[in-house]
């Protein structure tokens, strides 16, 4: 009985950290940072591979691709609209 109540506390804390990382825009998984990005990149500028991006982020790695790949295309259709102006 105890090991279940142990994995439903983890499971909760994981469904709350997955609310936190898309609700707060300085949020990520890494106690050692206090679960700030901004902290985290002041000690670690350089970690920029997709392998520990989903990790801080609690997702998969082709999901990071992807969202990188959506936003460079974000970006490129707003600089051609304000080229276009």
């Amino acid at each position: 009985m105890y090991y279940k109540e142990i994995s439903e506390v983890k499971m909760a804390n994981k469904e709350d950290f997955k609310k936190r990382i898309l609700e707060e825009e300085d949020f990520i998984k890494c106690p050692r940072s206090s679960n700030s990005l901004q902290k985290f990149l002041i000690k670690a500028p350089e970690v920029v591979e997709d392998k520990a991006i989903a990790k801080l982020l609690m997702i998969e790695v082709e999901e990071v691709q992807k969202i990188y790949d959506e936003a460079v295309k974000k970006i490129k259709e707003d600089l051609s609209e304000e080229d276009a102006d």
